[in-house]
């Protein structure tokens, strides 16, 4: 790739890869093209080309430092885009559209707004309806919440365990102690374990990580779009849920396309036999990707633990907002990070300073209120963060190729915003029009919920090695858990 092809998504590859410890000559044969951007004021194109070209360069050189010949990488910039906004759109065969589900925030008495997270997640509804001590009506919701000013009401729920943000500026944000901390840190933080241990796996050309088993104890969206996308690459997902678990309570309970790939288990960690299973299970994992509540996983089983039992683990772990700072154990989501850092604000102020071209829209290019700072229009932290939080998983891989050492790389949603806030601002004379259309795959996919579906294209290729699913997507539960092979 030459520094002509996307500059913004070059100086993107280059920082997350050089986080990585990439070796830099596998840059070389990684290529950037497509026209156009997605509406922002936000870089969140190059972004996306950006994190599947550096999963491209870590394939590249995981099977390059095998000995396997390096295949040449291709990234279409607009099939990126087209992943982020829609998290890999699906193109069911035939189905019914599902309702969105919105969240109004709630003014505060020193007149910010106040976002919270509820929705599909029945327990951070629970506790926000227990921390204000009304039902579950908005607008008595709304009466308490206007009594208190920002910073006040935020600590209270935050000590309650909800997930919640006032809006700010940028440069609030930027002059934040949790802003600047989070800023200080790497983009993925990565400590190496030397290991004594050996193993006798190598990628295999075609299917580069088949025979690995990847451990999967992720939320929502960021960790399970990394594990999807190691399944694509052959690995085998095993994904753990707790019996009667948020996700298993939502429509996504059923399946999601974030679980396309993967076998989804039930366990509870909390008893004894189903943490002795998940020592078992750990034992035999390659890698173990987790995005609990900070300090959730290790309330249950110990870093310290987690490596006597494997000590040449490659371990990746997600928080939201980094690894320091004040704000270090909180909760968050994607939309309670934006809507925190300033980005929600500057979004807003874009789209009305141009209201003829820069109209504000979702997901799926509907209209939306611009009266109140407006989110993105892609889940670009949380996406993301998963891609970067796939490569990392695949740094890890060969490193522990080569030194036989294991690893732990620490990412956030919060330095992933910093990301897009401290790139600078882009302007284009043409937006992609939304949803985005573009070439859709030839492989046919189950999902429970929409029926048989093609999966959009892959937004990278390499040589020689084709990027698929071994299975759909199945219901919560529906596998047991043990690995499918020794």
């Amino acid at each position: 790739m030459t520094q002509a092809e996307w500059p913004m998504a070059r100086t993107y590859l280059d920082d997350v890869w050089s986080t990585l410890g990439g070796n830099p000559s596998y840059l070389d044969d990684v290529h950037i093209s497509g026209e156009g951007e997605l509406q922002s004021p936000y870089a969140i194109t190059d972004l996306a080309a950006a994190s599947f070209a550096t999963i491209g360069a870590a394939l590249r050189e995981l099977l390059g430092e095998s000995g396997a010949a390096a295949p040449t990488v291709r990234v279409d910039r607009r099939m990126s885009a087209s992943w982020y906004y829609m998290m890999g759109p699906a193109v069911p065969l035939a189905a019914e559209k599902r309702s969105a589900h919105n969240f109004r925030p709630f003014r505060t008495a020193d007149g910010r707004l106040l976002r919270v997270q509820s929705g599909y997640y029945v327990t951070q509804r629970r506790r926000l309806i227990e921390a204000l001590e009304v039902g579950e009506d908005h607008d008595a919701m709304a009466a308490v919440v206007e009594k208190h000013n920002s910073d006040e009401i935020v600590e209270y729920l935050v000590s309650r365990g909800v997930a919640a943000a006032v809006n700010r500026s940028v440069d609030e944000w930027r002059q934040h102690p949790a802003g600047r901390a989070v800023a200080k840190e790497p983009i993925v933080g990565v400590t190496v374990h030397p290991s004594d241990v050996t193993t006798s796996w190598r990628p295999l050309p075609g299917r580069p990580l088949a025979g690995i088993k990847v451990l999967d104890l992720t939320r929502v969206v960021a960790g399970p779009t990394a594990t999807r996308f190691l399944a694509a690459c052959g690995a085998e997902v095993l994904r753990l849920d707790a019996p009667g678990s948020d996700e298993a309570k939502t429509p996504y309970g059923g399946g999601s396309l974030l679980w396309l790939g993967k076998r989804l288990a039930l366990l509870d960690l909390k008893s004894a036999e189903g943490l002795a299973q998940f020592r078992r299970l750990l034992a035999d994992a390659d890698v173990l990707v987790h995005g609990y509540r900070p300090g959730g996983i290790d309330e249950i089983i110990s870093e310290e633990e987690r490596r006597r039992i494997k000590p040449n683990l490659v371990e990746v772990a997600l928080r939201a907002y980094g690894w320091e700072g004040p704000w270090k154990m909180r909760r968050g989501f994607d939309t309670i990070t934006q809507w925190g850092s300033g980005m929600c604000d500057e979004t807003q102020a874009w789209a009305l300073a141009d209201p003829e071209r820069r109209l504000p829209l979702d997901q799926m290019g509907e209209l939306v209120d611009a009266s109140i700072p407006r989110h993105l229009v892609a889940s670009a932290l949380d996406v993301g963060a998963g891609y970067h939080m796939a490569a990392s998983a695949i740094r890890g891989l060969t490193r522990r190729l080569t030194t036989g050492a294991g690893s732990t790389s620490r990412l956030s949603l919060a330095r992933t915003a910093t990301m897009l806030i401290e790139a600078p601002r882009v302007e284009a004379s043409e937006w992609m029009k939304l949803p985005v259309r573009e070439r859709v795959g030839e492989r046919v996919y189950w999902d429970p919920n929409a029926g048989p579906s093609r999966r959009a294209a892959m937004p990278v290729e390499l040589t020689d090695n084709v990027l698929y699913w071994d299975r759909g997507v199945e219901g919560m539960g529906a596998s047991r858990p043990v690995w499918s092979f020794a």
